[in-house]
């Protein structure tokens, strides 16, 4: 089986990270600039030409606002990764029976924040996740 991760962000304004970043702002975080991508992890077995298979699924894409990348940019800002505690696999389930992607054996999704700049890193986690079903991981 191989991992293939896909990240997933908005071509049109993301107001979700605006409204978060100006937040932020107010919180007094030191936030200079944030982005938001939609995660996927997949355990994918054949791996070939899967990732050009998932990138025209407009379950995860939708060509006219989204932009899908199998890599990130190596850069300075800090990756937050959010996930439910619960995650439940009704994506995976429309993705394998639905949709015919049965090379799919498992998943994982979630919402990778970037943040960029001297953050107050912990009122950053505060903002970002609900600690009562949400976790979150440093990447």
């Amino acid at each position: 089986m191989v991992k293939v991760e896909l990240f997933v962000k908005l071509v049109i304004p993301d107001t979700t990270a605006i409204t978060a970043f100006h937040t932020l702002e107010k919180m007094g975080a030191n936030v200079e600039k944030l982005e938001r991508y939609e995660y996927f992890s997949f355990d994918v077995d054949p791996a070939e030409g899967f990732l050009e298979k998932a990138k025209k699924t407009d379950v995860l894409v939708n060509a006219n606002k989204h932009k899908a990348v199998d890599i990130l940019e190596k850069d300075e800002g800090v990756s937050l990764l959010v996930q439910d505690i619960e995650s439940g696999h009704g994506l995976l389930n429309t993705l394998r029976e639905r949709l015919g992607l049965t090379e799919i054996k498992s998943m994982e999704k979630g919402i990778l924040w970037k943040v960029y700049g001297n953050a107050d890193m912990e009122k950053v986690k505060k903002l970002i996740h609900n600690e009562n079903y949400q976790m979150v991981s440093v990447q």
